[in-house]
């Protein structure tokens, strides 16, 4: 049995009053470990939206707000 297998089945026997903690546990652990993968992807999309960013239209559709 892998890992998945094993926690899924651990959850299967967690009274429901638990499962909302266990949910809030594993997303904290996924931001805790994914902060180096996040800002490698927010700065490929700046790169790549800057094109579109920069442009004098985007100024001007953008000036009166």
């Amino acid at each position: 049995m892998d890992i998945r297998q094993l926690l899924r089945k651990e959850i299967e026997t967690i009274p429901d009053t638990l499962l909302e903690e266990i949910l809030r546990f594993v997303k904290a652990l996924k931001e805790r470990n994914l902060p180096a993968l996040s800002r490698e992807l927010l700065d490929a999309s700046e790169s790549a939206l800057a094109r579109d960013w920069l442009r004098e239209e985007e100024d001007i559709a953008w000036k009166n707000l």
